[in-house]
């Protein structure tokens, strides 16, 4: 019987799922990929930092990340066997993926995440932070083990992806352990780190661990569930992301012999949802397992068939740049082998219509996002990273190729190099003191150059402080699009450095870079002042030792010769 409502089922999903890819609307815009930098070695992922400077950090597979600042191209880390050694590299195994913390600004916040194979062949994510007063160098003496996953007998299906969440935890998303049928039927045991999507807590610790559980975590307090899981039913999701905008879920589930899939969970899906394998493969019973149909099972947005054993489906991200309007809200994942490319966009009635394209690009094994949603993937067939694009889309009359500045004498020197300027007016220059409030001060013309040009604005102020800037372009049928925000440093003295911001050990260091600090008081998150003391300092580095105080959120406040200085730390 069991059978029997599984085919019919089955056929039913099917039939739905050929309504459901047929195009209903106008058809997604073709994409297609331009090279950005070839010569690499087993490029593995490829992501950015979040801090604005639109900087690109590329993964290879054997342990070294690259960082492209601008046109340079630089070694940002070695965890490989020429580095670090904490990498197994070979097969599947290697250095998958990485992720910044969402505080991470390089100065009071520095730390990175990565997602690897350890030299015993298990999942490990291990914290790194970047070097003092050089963000594009990690400083791999730091690095800090934060969860290990044992992956014992195969060598095959570890996940890959670590990201933070829209709500600030780590999740990750591991493999089923390998081998056919997940014979341990790891992906749907609870207490089985292995098959789930799993979400921890990094910037607190407790039972002994490097890390804590979120007290919402779906399976919390239930013993036949490991704590740290969100999702599970995986078997080898190997890449997935979050919708930038709406913090929607994509999960690209790499298939068996049967069916790839792609599943999908709405922002305000809180967990307890089951993606089915090993009971399913794609929309189907999985072929050669005994019909089951798990709690909370939630069927995949789409599958497509793997008749050949040859295919792996590769999770892209939803679009959310600005360069390509067309693209725009459009979910784009590809094949590893085939290279055939799927579209999915909003159907308008809760679902999506998904549309295959034709291969340009094999063996794309990620795909990444700058800060600006642009969007890039990487192949392993050709050792290159590529842009995403649409055939024939429709291209911003402007692209800022180079935008900086630098402090002088009661001024600030803006100079910026564009591309192709058709179309464009004029640039609007604005400014703010904090980052996010911005003053428009003045505007130039564009010269309208087809090859671009290169501009120069002197902003007169009052600059002993740091000071942001950013360039609105401006074209002739009035559209405006926003550059990156880049950031001048005052020609006064900088803020006194408070470090760590997660303290753990109740010790905190304050660097003074000239400061003269009076005192300094400590407010919990009801504004009382829980600790105060005055300072007499001779060196540039001063040490305080903080009475113990409740884990959480306070803020630091530094009594200065020129003002108040206001710091976030969290006591651990």
């Amino acid at each position: 019987m069991a059978k029997l409502y599984s085919s019919i089922r089955a056929g039913i999903l099917l039939l739905f799922i050929s309504l459901f890819i047929t195009p209903l609307r106008a058809q997604p815009p073709v994409i297609t990929y331009l090279t950005e930098l070839t010569g690499l070695t087993a490029p593995i992922n490829v992501t950015n930092a979040g801090d604005g400077s639109n900087r690109l950090f590329i993964l290879q597979q054997n342990g070294i990340i690259l960082v492209r600042d601008g046109a340079t191209v630089t070694q940002f880390a070695n965890f490989g066997t020429t580095g670090a050694n904490i990498v197994l590299y070979g097969g599947e195994q290697g250095l998958l993926s990485m992720a910044f913390h969402p505080q991470y600004d390089g100065i009071s916040n520095r730390y990175f995440y990565i997602y690897h194979n350890t030299l015993a062949g298990d999942i490990a994510i291990s914290r790194c932070e970047t070097t003092a007063g050089n963000p594009n160098l990690a400083n791999t003496s730091t690095i800090t083990n934060i969860i290990t996953v044992p992956h014992p007998t195969n060598s095959n299906h570890n996940g890959g992806q670590v990201r933070f969440g829209p709500d600030g935890y780590l999740y990750f998303a591991t493999g089923d352990g390998g081998g056919g049928n997940d014979g341990p039927n790891n992906a749907q045991t609870g207490t089985v780190l292995l098959g789930k999507m799993l979400r921890i807590d990094v910037d607190h610790t407790s039972g002994g661990n490097n890390y804590a559980i979120p007290a919402d975590n779906p399976y919390v307090g239930d013993p036949t569930f490991a704590p740290e899981v969100y999702n599970l039913g995986l078997r080898n999701p190997y890449r997935w992301s979050f919708d930038r905008l709406t913090g929607d879920l994509w999960i690209g589930d790499v298939g068996q012999n049967a069916r790839e899939e792609v599943d999908y969970r709405p922002a305000g899906s809180t967990g307890h949802n089951n993606f089915g394998w090993r009971c399913f493969e794609g929309h189907i019973s999985t072929p050669g397992v005994p019909d089951c149909t798990p709690t909370d099972y939630v069927p995949p947005v789409f599958d497509y068939p793997n008749p050949d054993s040859g295919r792996s489906v590769t999770c892209g991200f939803v679009y959310r740049g600005s360069e390509y309007p067309a693209l725009y809200g459009r979910f784009v994942a590809t094949d590893v082998y085939s290279g055939i490319n799927w579209v999915s966009s909003p159907n308008g009635n809760g679902g999506f219509d998904s549309v295959a394209q034709a291969a340009t690009v094999t063996f794309i094994v990620a795909f990444g996002e700058a800060e600006d949603g642009t969007l890039y993937a990487v192949s392993q067939g050709t050792n290159t990273l590529y842009k995403v694009v649409p055939v024939g889309g429709t291209v911003l009359p402007v692209k800022i190729l180079d935008f900086s500045g630098i402090a002088l004498s009661g001024k600030n020197q803006l100079n910026w190099k564009t591309g192709a300027e058709l179309n464009t007016a004029k640039y609007h220059i604005e400014f703010s003191r904090n980052g996010y409030a911005f003053t428009r001060v003045s505007t130039v013309l564009a010269n309208r150059s087809g090859t671009g040009s290169n501009y120069s604005f002197v902003h007169t102020i009052e600059n002993s402080s740091t000071l942001y800037y950013r360039l609105v372009s401006e074209e002739d049928n009035g559209n405006t699009n926003y550059s990156q925000v880049i950031r001048i440093k005052g020609t006064g003295k900088d803020n006194v450095r408070v470090y760590p911001t997660v303290v753990r050990n109740g010790n905190l260091q304050l660097e003074l870079n000239g400061n003269t600090v009076r005192s300094i008081r400590l407010l919990n998150s009801m504004g009382a002042v829980v600790f105060k003391k005055n300072l007499q300092q001779s060196a540039n580095t001063v040490s305080v030792t903080l009475p113990v105080l409740s884990g959480g959120n306070y803020v630091l406040q530094l009594e200065k010769e020129d003002g108040v200085q206001t710091e976030k730390i969290i006591i651990n």
